[in-house]
């Protein structure tokens, strides 16, 4: 019985020798993925930062752009409200006119018919006779 506890005791070394070495083979290829991981988020980060840069320029450029295509649409606005204000003013002043010269010219035209037949009665008149 001895014989056989000194041969598990021996399996048991060499199966804790072998995991050893088997942890050790894993962390060193562990730590070699890990400073290539390393080496590769350097390389981004020193890439990334001119790009980010350069976003912020566009971001400014792209705000420069829209507060001047904030201001003509301001403008545009502006002149549309004035040339409908112009209209509206007109479209008063033709109303006012035609309510001022309406009556007048109706009541110029009715006298003027009632000369003309009156005019036209008279001579009318005086050939039955």
């Amino acid at each position: 019985m001895e014989t056989f506890r000194s041969v598990v005791e021996l399996v048991a070394l060499i199966s804790a020798s072998a995991l050893c070495i088997y942890l050790i083979v894993v962390l060193v290829r562990t730590r070699e993925v890990l400073s290539v991981m390393k080496k590769d988020l350097e390389d981004l980060g020193e890439k990334a930062g001119p790009v980010l840069d350069n976003l912020g320029v566009i971001t400014e450029h792209l705000k420069s752009v829209s507060e001047k295509v904030d201001d003509q649409v301001g403008l545009v606005k502006g002149s549309l409200e004035s040339v409908k204000q112009a209209a509206d003013n007109f479209v008063n002043l033709e109303q006012r006119l035609q309510d001022s010269l309406e009556e007048p010219v109706m009541r110029l035209s009715a006298i003027l018919s009632a000369v003309v037949n009156r005019i036209a009665g008279f001579f009318g008149g005086s050939k039955a006779a």
